[in-house]
């Protein structure tokens, strides 16, 4: 783990204060602050002796009212990672205090503090590097991203593929990177990654069963760490040579809405699920494969998510406590080496017309991939590879299904359209009482499960 520990200890050198636990493949067991590892995981200290995933995740926080707006289930999320640190750490980049509560402190949640606007100089310090700008081009990236980032923090998802690149000092040690939300609360997610995704796929993606719409999800996508992977990004222009000038756009439309008296507007955002998906599955020597995997939270919907025992369970009702006794003690650690999944193939792969209608309306017509004859197909992944799209049927283990059929097992819950009815930063909407590595959340929020309430930390 040498290379880990010069990444991070060249962090520290730089006053880049970081907490939180790793070892052997990934970051250092101390981090380069001093702070000594919490508590192993429920595998003990073990980490797979092939693999290491190391999912970044920059945070903005934006507070322009003076006051700090970090999520309410920010908790939730680092605890729930817990129950992946066989395989997989969370890099956190923030800018000033970004504290979490002692039983939220999982070995494999890394946090490291820029400093205010920290994350803007980075993100143009290493794209003017890789883009060879002149030192007036450098400046004039890193004050617009500064303007950007502090107006509209979400921005920073625009660059999600370029994060191979940008955050690369913390990523030497890792076989994997990948990117994905704050939303999310997490699973077991060493039961669901496979060994064959890592070694025969430069990206893996994991959707909620849109299968019709092929594109990469910013919620979880893994790219394998190699040079030729990590320079990707390059081939779409407004992270590339139209850096500049798309930033220089941005710039104008802010200033255009502020001058009109609007505070909420479209925004020119370019989701790495339009430019990069398209440019990704038409470079021949890349192969991506598009498993249903997670579960989402959208519409009006009876369905309730269950964090029990590590796993994520979506149910089709709210459980009685006998329910919930019986669905805890089906859950338990996935701990295995041999990293065999849960999905089996069943026949053939079938090889896709794609077309360029019928799905991602949000994203330019230029770069659309839609099957709209596997639209509600389920139980189906995708393979794209020299530019072709194939399907492949697929049965899940019977182990992730439960109580009658009455619930399901996924890699991680993504709040999406729920989160949006909660209060900003959803204090309102999280139960105090909840633990935070078992909880209930429905689209109202996150509840405490009757005899699994929160012990109190001073």
């Amino acid at each position: 783990a040498g290379g880990a520990e010069g990444a991070a200890g060249g962090a520290a050198a730089d006053g880049l204060a970081a907490t939180g636990g790793g070892g052997r493949r990934g970051l250092p067991a101390q981090g380069p602050s001093g702070v000594a590892t919490p508590a192993a995981g429920p595998c003990g200290a073990d980490r797979h002796p092939d693999f290491r995933i190391g999912m970044v995740l920059p945070w903005v926080d934006g507070g322009v009212d003076g006051t700090r707006h970090t999520p309410a289930w920010f908790p939730h999320l680092a605890a729930t990672a817990a129950h992946s640190s066989l395989l997989v750490d969370w890099v956190i980049l923030h800018e000033g205090s970004l504290a979490l509560p002692p039983a939220a402190r999982p070995p494999n949640v890394f946090l490291f503090d820029v400093q205010p606007g920290g994350i803007a100089r980075l993100f143009a310090a290493r794209l003017s590097g890789a883009l060879g700008l002149a030192t007036d081009e450098a400046r004039a990236l890193e004050q617009r991203m500064l303007l950007m980032f502090g107006k509209w923090p979400r921005l920073v998802a625009e660059y999600k593929p370029a994060y191979g690149h940008i955050f690369s000092r913390w990523l030497g040690n890792y076989t994997h990177w990948g990117y994905t939300d704050f939303d999310t609360i997490v699973g077991q997610l060493p039961r669901f990654i496979e060994r064959s995704e890592l070694t025969e796929h430069h990206i893996v993606t994991y959707s909620f069963g849109d299968t019709e719409a092929v594109y990469l999800r910013g919620q979880w996508t893994v790219h394998r760490n190699t040079p030729g992977v990590n320079r990707l990004w390059r081939q779409c222009s407004h992270l590339s040579d139209g850096l500049l000038h798309e930033l220089s756009l941005k710039v104008a439309h802010l200033r255009k809405m502020e001058a009109a008296g609007k505070a909420n507007y479209h925004k020119r955002f370019l989701s790495a699920e339009g430019c990069y998906s398209y440019k990704a599955a038409h470079t021949r020597t890349v192969r991506i494969k598009v498993a249903t995997k997670q579960f989402v939270g959208m519409g009006k919907q009876a369905a309730h998510v269950y964090a029990l025992g590590g796993a994520i369970w979506r149910c089709d009702r709210e459980l009685a406590p006998s329910e919930v006794d019986e669905l805890l003690a089906v859950t338990k650690p996935a701990c295995g080496y041999a990293l065999l999944g849960v999905q089996s193939p069943v026949g053939q792969p079938e090889r896709q017309t794609i077309s360029g209608s019928g799905c991602g309306g949000w994203m330019p017509s230029e770069y659309r991939m839609c099957a709209p004859h596997l639209r509600a197909a389920g139980g189906h992944s995708l393979v794209l590879h020299d530019g072709e799209v194939f399907s492949q049927r697929v049965e899940s283990d019977p182990a992730v299904h439960a109580l009658g059929g009455a619930c399901h097992e996924g890699a991680f819950f993504h709040m999406q359209e729920w989160k949006k009815r909660w209060a900003r930063d959803g204090a309102a909407n999280v139960d105090p009482e909840a633990r935070f590595d078992a909880f209930r959340i429905s689209e109202s929020g996150i509840h405490a499960i009757p005899g699994m309430l929160r012990v109190k930390y001073p």
